[in-house]
């Protein structure tokens, strides 16, 4: 018995299912794919145990009688680059499966040992899925790009669907120094999950009629052939909410779209001040508004002028960015931006009348004020002159103090920033203590080892000792 399944969808199921199958896997079987035949029907199968994906396609041929079979990606990975025939054979074996393609006009088949059926994980049931808006993946996929890739950050490496009967529903992602939100029409979901960020959502090739589901801790996809699950990260996401802004529009920028794709392709091109290679400085002063950057506190400017981009608001005004933040939030098409002051977030927007997009971008703080020079004064006004009576002596008059400003309170980003940092660095220092606690514990070894070989050699002496005879 055998199967016979077109190459071009055998193909572009392995594709896919190279998002979730880890072919280095440390446990057999999980490098492996399952094929699953009834009739013509024939599914195959991907897991890493915390996310499951099927690719649905139909045999040349139908099975007499249902089948089940293994194979490792990676022998489907090998036959696939050098098979030229428009089928490949996929024959089952005891403990084994055989893989036949056609390469130069023969039929050349390869052997290859597979784990025990029997031992295929048990799977989480896929939850019951309804249609979503046609835009759900483009606005999925472009959230996940403002989500955090910290591994040891779940909550963060995310994208929170939020279910809000009120204002709407949205997809949410941040890595804590700048956040995304998308409006996703309408989702059929009975209340807000967390998707996990994962390779196989990220992937540009999904297409087709969208639904999706979630209940009991799991989240599904259906999107043409492919069926995807995956658990649902636990845990309160934070109160995104909180931390958007709320300006009233005195100063705000327009990008138009010429500018726009200008920056996109030149920000990356701009030198690096201090060694920095992230920071860039926006300017808008008079009818100008420009994107700036130095090699040096010596170096003359370097920028890109933005000639058909429209600016409001009182007096020149710099701020600094990440000019790769700044590039990621202007490719998801942010245009419109609103601000403050130069140590407060950026709040941007599709367009000018657009409520429902938001991204709001962290400043960085630490450019040189030769480079981000502050928002400039209002020139002073001539005072009219005043006769001057003669001084018989000039008393030095006491030195006015300047009014102390409070610090300006951080955002609720930069608290999470903080509480992270702050976590991270114990972690560092129970890592330093477990590797001292370790090193200890290596010499109460090797101690113990030369007593055990001390003890060892005097017994043997005595025991010499004692075989002589007087």
């Amino acid at each position: 018995m055998k199967l016979t399944i077109p190459r071009s969808h055998l193909k572009d199921a392995v594709a896919g299912l190279s998002k979730v199958v880890n072919p280095r896997a440390s446990i057999p079987i999980l490098a492996c794919v399952r094929l699953d035949a009834e009739g013509k029907a024939v599914r195959l199968t991907g897991t890493d145990l915390n996310q499951v994906t099927s690719y649905e396609l139909q045999a040349l041929e139908p099975v007499q009688a249902p089948v089940s079979v293994l194979s490792p990606l990676d022998a489907l990975h090998a036959v696939l680059k050098t098979a030229q025939g428009p089928d490949i054979e996929i024959a089952p074996g005891k403990d084994a499966v055989t893989i036949v393609a056609e390469v130069a006009g023969q039929n050349i088949g390869r052997r290859v040992e597979t784990p025990d059926i029997k031992d295929w994980p048990e799977l989480a049931v896929p939850a019951d899925t309804k249609p979503v808006d046609p835009g759900f993946l483009a606005s999925l996929r472009q959230a996940l790009t403002f989500a955090s890739a910290d591994d040891s950050r779940p909550l963060l490496k995310s994208a929170y669907l939020d279910v809000d009967p009120k204002k709407g529903h949205r997809i949410v992602a941040t890595d804590s120094r700048r956040l995304s939100v998308f409006p996703c029409g309408i989702l059929p979901l009975a209340e807000s999950a967390i998707m996990p960020s994962t390779k196989f959502l990220n992937w540009s090739k999904l297409e087709g009629e969208t639904r999706i589901g979630a209940g009991k801790g799991v989240f599904t996809l259906r999107c043409g052939p492919w069926t995807y699950s995956a658990k649902t990260v636990e845990g309160q996401y934070p109160r995104w909410s909180q931390v958007v802004p709320a300006y009233g529009g005195d100063r705000t920028l327009e990008l138009s779209p010429e500018d726009a794709s200008m920056l996109i392709k030149a920000l990356p091109g701009l030198p690096a001040y201090d060694n920095s290679h992230e920071a860039v400085v926006l300017r808008m002063e008079g009818n100008a508004v420009r994107v700036f950057s130095r090699q040096d506190s010596k170096s003359p400017e370097s920028a890109i002028r933005l000639e058909s981009s429209k600016h409001e608001g009182k007096g020149a005004f710099s701020v600094g960015l990440n000019r790769e933040f700044f590039q990621e939030a202007l490719q998801a098409g942010f245009r419109y931006w609103e601000f403050q002051d130069a140590v407060s977030p950026l709040l941007g927007r599709l367009t000018k009348d657009d409520k429902a997009s938001i991204h709001v971008l962290m400043p960085i703080r630490t450019i040189d004020t030769e480079v981000q020079r502050a928002e400039a004064q209002a020139p002073e006004a001539k005072p009219a002159p005043v006769p001057v009576q003669p001084q018989p002596k000039e008393i030095p008059m006491p030195k006015k103090h300047e009014e102390v400003q409070p610090a300006a309170e951080p955002g609720a980003l930069d608290k999470i920033l903080v509480a992270y940092e702050s976590a991270k660095n114990a972690v560092r220092q129970a890592q330093s203590a477990l590797a001292a606690v370790a090193l200890c514990v290596r010499d109460a070894i090797r101690e113990q080892k030369a007593q055990s070989r001390e003890i060892a050699e005097v017994r043997a002496g005595l025991a010499k000792l004692q075989t002589i005879r007087v």
